[in-house]
């Protein structure tokens, strides 16, 4: 095979800053390939992938050293018309690349720019709408979509022009696991179809370690290439069934659920007894009967729970069941068609600032809450809408954002700006927190410190109510979890019901050692 993309000894440093993102990076991916780039956030993987199709430097700015080649063109000196045919990105923000009102016409949109014939346009919607799993939404409004279908159609945009490169930042950060699985099935038989050479950056690596042929660990703007299992060894931060295989001393590593099995029934390994949950205090948000529809869609259906004090729902479901809908009733964004939700026993009936003042809401896109020049004019700016005597420097050193309180917002990696995003919305200390995809973009010791912070609030007798669709995350956090589908609540378990061996959502420990959930559970 041959190289279809290449960088040699290239060094990067984007506009007014004084380290280069990228240092003296080389590396090549053959035709067909697949490529994970992985690493801390802001290590520099989502600028290695802009390289490829030109937005670095052209877009960014900035000084290059070094050569890029694409398909035999540099993509940081041809038009970016050209290089949209050749190598196509998704990006970390779906929402930032949409430019059409309905799924159909932004699939579209691009074999319009570029003249594709009508026939073979309507043939290529037939292929990846199904393929990617959102032909049932081809008429839906983007507006109207969860942030994982909106990352699903950005994906099904992208393919539609039949890039030989096909460059993926963080695909399934908004994915629930079994959408994770479709995608990424659906890119591994397109890749295997068309020949498309494949580089994706992700965090969660459950799903892609045993898939790639080459890992590119990026941090610090340094690259160093493995195989899988030697990145699955070597990272900082690994699946579980890896963390569990390294802590044991399994030889090989194990990549997948099926491998970390066989190892501990080899070992006859078995799970410890767990500790018993402490009892929650007292009743901090209701929710009864609460349904909301958005003209004839019911998004949300009799939702009916509580959350006390002391406890960390997780909140779970697919893509598009009524997780962020909840979160935007409860905060007074919506107004719900039926039910009603109650704060500390009061019914909330005041405004979104009056419900936010109690139930602080961190959205899913990081962005839309975040609009100051600096991330420490954020955390004023909150502390001061809410008449809060907290300190900002306080506030910046609990989440763990100090380093970037000069920083402009906008120039954040996503998982930095989901930081400040938590630090800026819940600065005042509201008792509760409504958490809606907080991991998306974060590496694993930043969810590790996000699991400290949580326990923290409901050991001080503050409650949370978090959507995720990282299951690995939810079980080192969670008290409970709530499972949503269809907008209707599917159950209501204690965390080891729920994502224990026989639980409806097991995770990787639990589906390798019976009776365990996370690695300490067997170490």
């Amino acid at each position: 095979m041959s190289a279809v993309a290449s960088i040699e000894h290239v060094t990067y440093a984007y506009p007014g800053r004084d380290r280069p993102a990228l240092e003296d990076v080389s590396f090549e991916a053959e035709r067909g390939s697949l490529t994970l780039l992985a690493g801390p956030s802001a290590g520099g993987k989502s600028t290695l992938l802009r390289l490829f199709n030109g937005l670095v430097p052209q877009f960014h700015g900035g000084t290059l050293a070094g050569t890029v080649r694409v398909a035999g063109i540099d993509p940081t000196r041809t038009p970016a018309r050209r290089v949209a045919t050749i190598a196509g990105m998704v990006f970390q923000e779906p929402e930032a690349q949409a430019v059409a009102d309905t799924v159909e016409d932004e699939v579209a949109f691009g074999m319009e720019q570029h003249g594709v014939p009508r026939d073979e346009m309507l043939r290529r919607l037939a292929v990846l709408l199904p393929a990617v799993g959102v032909d049932h939404l081809r008429y839906r409004r983007l507006a109207t979509l969860s942030g994982g279908e909106r990352q699903r159609v950005a994906i099904a945009a992208v393919l539609a022009l039949e890039p030989e490169v096909l460059l993926l930042d963080e695909p399934t950060s908004q994915l629930d696991p079994d959408g994770a699985d479709s995608v990424l099935e659906a890119i591994e038989g397109l890749r295997k179809q068309l020949g498309i050479t494949v580089i994706v950056a992700e965090h969660r690596l459950e799903r892609l370690l045993a898939r790639v042929e080459t890992v590119l660990e990026v941090a610090a703007g340094r690259v160093t290439a493995m195989t899988p299992r030697e990145a699955g060894a070597r990272l900082v931060a690994v699946p579980p069934v890896c963390e569990l295989g390294r802590q044991l001393g399994f030889e090989p590593v194990p990549l997948t659920v099926e491998e970390a099995r066989r190892a501990a029934a080899a070992r006859g390994l078995q799970a410890k007894p767990a500790n018993g949950a402490p009892a929650p205090g007292d009743e901090l948000l209701r929710v009864e009967g609460l349904t909301v529809a958005y003209g004839e869609q019911v998004a949300l259906q009799d939702a009916e729970f509580s959350l006390r004090e002391g406890e960390i729902v997780a909140l779970i479901g697919r893509n598009g069941s009524g997780k962020s809908t909840l979160f935007r009733a409860i905060a007074g964004l919506v107004q719900p068609a039926a039910g009603r939700v109650l704060l500390a026993g009061q019914a909330a009936n005041g405004s979104v600032q009056s419900r936010t003042s109690f139930a602080g809401l961190v959205p899913q896109d990081p962005a839309i809450a975040l609009y100051r020049d600096t991330v420490q004019d954020e955390i004023r700016e909150t502390l001061k809408h809410r008449r809060s005597r907290q300190e900002s420097g306080r506030v910046l050193d609990a989440w763990a954002v100090s380093e970037l309180a000069d920083r402009n917002p906008r120039d954040l990696s996503v998982g930095q700006q989901q930081r400040v995003a938590m630090a800026a919305m819940l600065a005042h200390e509201p008792r509760v927190w409504l958490m809606d995809e907080p991991t998306r973009g974060m590496d694993g010791p930043a969810k590790l410190a996000l699991s400290e912070r949580l326990r923290a609030h409901a050991a001080a007798g503050g409650a949370a109510l978090v959507a995720t669709h990282d299951i690995e995350a939810a079980a080192r956090f969670a008290t409970r979890v709530i499972g949503l589908d269809r907008g209707r609540i599917e159950f209501d378990l204690p965390v080891r019901e729920a994502l224990g061996t026989n639980g409806p959502r097991p995770t990787q420990i639990a589906r390798a050692v019976p009776g365990a959930m996370v690695v300490e559970d067997v170490v």
